[in-house]
């Protein structure tokens, strides 16, 4: 009967020791930024596009926010990119017309044409990779990627877009006989459309799991 009685305590006693265990054993917790998401995600009201420091520009994106349906984040990076796209495109016109009205090369106008456009893309590339690398894409989920990649990337995109821009240029002023610069400028026109657009699906679009 003792045996029974002590043994009747000792199990009490265990009991209580586990469920003091479990009432102190740390629960498990939700990451700031999993909780900082469910809240962004779950907040009505929240702008799609990043605030800027003037209030008149936050108040024409919540004006567009509200016309498109939450698109003024999209509007927003295509108004950066188109400015900093006409920068570089100057730098662009720029290098071609030193290299191809200034530059005296000897060789025949194909060529000395190609050269000049080589000559302006990749440096109109360095320029306008700095800057949208910084202002334009820095919030899409491409730019987690490391920064070479976002290079390589952005220089695929772009040599495309060049190749693109020496054919429409070396058409317009071969075959439609236009003036090299104004082709120059068409051609820088057209191109600006694809450079966006693969730009933001490719070199700053989605990354997988796999990243």
């Amino acid at each position: 009967m003792k045996n029974t009685i002590t043994q009747d305590r000792q199990d009490d006693l265990l009991d209580l020791i586990a469920l003091v265990e479990h009432s102190t054993q740390p629960q498990p917790a939700v990451s700031a930024s999993g909780a900082g998401a469910a809240a962004q995600a779950s907040a009505p009201g929240l702008p799609s596009y990043q605030p800027t420091s003037l209030a008149v520009v936050n108040r024409f994106l919540d004006l567009v926010d509200d016309l498109t349906g939450g698109k003024a984040g999209w509007f927003q990076r295509l108004f950066t990119y188109l400015f900093i796209g006409g920068a570089a495109a100057i730098v662009n016109m720029l290098v071609f017309y030193i290299v191809f009205y200034r530059m005296n090369i000897p060789v025949n106008s194909t060529l000395h044409n190609a050269i000049a456009n080589i000559s302006a893309a990749e440096i109109s590339i360095i320029a306008n990779f700095a800057a949208n690398d910084y202002f334009t894409f820095r919030h899409l989920p491409g730019h987690q990627r490391a920064w070479w990649q976002r290079c390589l990337r952005f220089h695929l995109t772009a040599i495309v877009g060049s190749l693109l821009n020496f054919c429409i240029e070396l058409s317009l002023t071969s075959l439609a006989h236009m003036p090299a610069l104004l082709s120059q400028a068409i051609a820088i026109l057209l191109v600006l459309i694809y450079n966006f657009s693969f730009h933001h699906i490719f070199t700053y679009g989605g990354m997988s799991a796999a990243h």
